[in-house]
């Protein structure tokens, strides 16, 4: 049966106080931060899958750090591999820091100091593995703090199977693990390990790096220590050249967050700038080659 904790019926006082309680309950010792001491919002819903689990959690501006003080109270080490639904969260870890918007994942090691950083509203799935169950079916270091590409493959599976599981069977729980697994293996980042002059490490890039004003061959090159020549080298003969790659995943981000309710206060150019558009005109023009319809029609759905 899943178990709920939240900070509704508490004073609004003492509501920020019972959610540093309640989320060391349901998840590990953590430490969270937050300016919205006289009032403050937060619930989490927790699904015990044997030895794994998932739970929803529901909450306002914070920033959620798991310290070294943290580490010394111990915990059972495994990971979590976290979905967002809405908003937009920060994760770093191990000196790598990824930004999570709606259908996107990415992982955490209970083992080592992170943090999580939610700018407004959000809600969010954080489904643990065990670390031996999980490090048993990756080969190799597994990638935290890195985005799993979702819209296709093993991560697209992954991510309507955890939107499934509190409201599915248990038994599906270990078929999540093992597609996060594959996920983890497919994911551009460990693809660029295997392969450090690649295409696929040349697209990692320009995702880690997406919202640079100075996003560019060159800056590319300069990162994976490679010439501008070859950067383009990598693009040639496929679908997209190095500025359409660009031009596509930005375009994919301004789409998540026109979808994303907790987003949906900003102006159409704000999502834009904040995609990496500096010019709105070309932002509609290329939105609808791209989608068919503008983005104030995706918005509307």
């Amino acid at each position: 049966m899943p178990q709920t904790w939240s900070t509704r019926d508490v004073p609004a006082t003492a509501q920020f106080s019972h959610w540093r309680e309640l989320i060391c309950q349901a998840f590990l010792a953590l430490t969270p931060e937050s300016d919205l001491r006289d009032g403050f919002a937060g619930s989490v819903t927790q699904w015990p899958l044997g030895a794994l689990s998932i739970a929803r959690i529901v909450s306002q501006r914070q920033r959620v750090d798991r310290t070294e003080r943290d580490l010394a109270a111990g915990s059972p080490p495994g990971y979590y591999a976290n979905l967002q639904l809405a908003g937009v969260s920060t994760m770093r870890q191990s000196g790598r820091v990824t930004t999570l918007r709606p259908g996107d994942v990415a992982v955490v090691d209970t083992t080592e100091p992170f943090t999580f950083e939610f700018g407004g509203d959000f809600r969010q799935l954080s489904f643990f593995i065990p670390g031996p169950l999980l490090r048993a079916q990756v080969t190799g270091r597994i990638a935290t703090a890195t985005r799993i590409p979702t819209t296709a493959g093993a991560g697209a599976a992954l991510r309507h199977l955890l939107t499934a599981l509190p409201t599915g069977t248990p038994r599906l729980a270990p078929h999540a693990a093992g597609l996060l697994a594959v996920a983890l293996s497919e994911s551009p980042a460990v693809s660029a390990r295997r392969a450090p002059h690649s295409h696929a490490r040349a697209v990692a890039d320009i995702e880690e790096h997406l919202t640079d004003d100075d996003l560019s061959p060159s800056a590319t090159a300069r990162r994976l220590e490679i010439s501008v020549r070859s950067v383009h080298a990598l693009f040639a003969g496929r679908e997209l050249t190095y500025s359409a790659t660009v031009r596509r995943l930005r375009l994919e981000r301004a789409a998540r967050d026109l979808c994303d309710p907790a987003r949906a206060h900003l102006r159409v150019a704000d999502v834009a700038a904040d995609a990496g558009f500096a010019d709105t005109a070309g932002f509609h023009r290329a939105f609808r080659r791209q989608f068919g319809r503008t983005p104030a029609q995706l918005r509307r759905g």
